[in-house]
């Protein structure tokens, strides 16, 4: 698509590269296993609860759910510390964690997938509105639903993305092509 071709043009010239890597490894040393299970029940708390308000340092919003977040991770403090600790096992079930994030109210999509991008940005992509409207301007067909269908859709989209334009490399740049598309087209 040649519209794509002129969009990922202006992004390139748009961004900062610097920026997109400091950006990208803002969590490198604290999502692992081994930092968060070194985390004491109130530094986990208060971890994952300024992780959530701040959007991982990729999206706005999570001020929104932050109060339903407090009170889930308050409640299901055992259960939520190991559903975050699922994704580094390597019998890790993708699709069964993605449909279990619904126990924990104020965990949305959103932030859930973003902190698997942030264990992992080779593997996991990243899927909140930005990134369903953003494919859909870029000609990509994809309902606004944030489902497991459409998580694999986005995976699937951005893979060519970054097949046709290797200068993105990865789901955190593919995902910062989405803030660029959406902000400023």
């Amino acid at each position: 698509m040649k519209n794509r071709d002129k969009i990922i043009d202006k992004f390139i010239k748009w961004c900062d590269p610097h920026d997109i890597d400091f950006r990208m490894n803002i969590y490198a040393n604290l999502v692992t296993k081994h930092y968060i299970e070194s985390l004491s029940d109130n530094e986990f708390k208060d971890f994952f609860t300024k992780f959530v308000s701040e959007g991982g340092n990729v999206q706005t919003g999570g001020a929104r759910t932050i109060n339903q977040f407090e009170t889930t991770i308050e409640k299901e403090l055992i259960s939520f510390r190991s559903y975050v600790l699922e994704p580094f096992n390597k019998e890790f079930d993708l699709h069964d964690w993605f449909d279990h994030r619904k126990r924990f109210l104020g965990f949305g999509v959103g932030i859930a997938t973003i902190f698997l991008n942030r264990i992992d940005y080779k593997k996991y992509s990243i899927m909140n509105n930005k990134t369903l409207k953003s494919l859909n301007k870029l000609g990509y067909k994809i309902s606004s639903s944030k489902n497991w269908t459409n998580y694999e859709l986005v995976k699937k989209y951005q893979d060519e993305l970054i097949s046709d334009y290797p200068i993105l490399e990865n789901y955190f740049k593919a995902d910062f092509l989405n803030h660029y598309v959406v902000v400023h087209l």
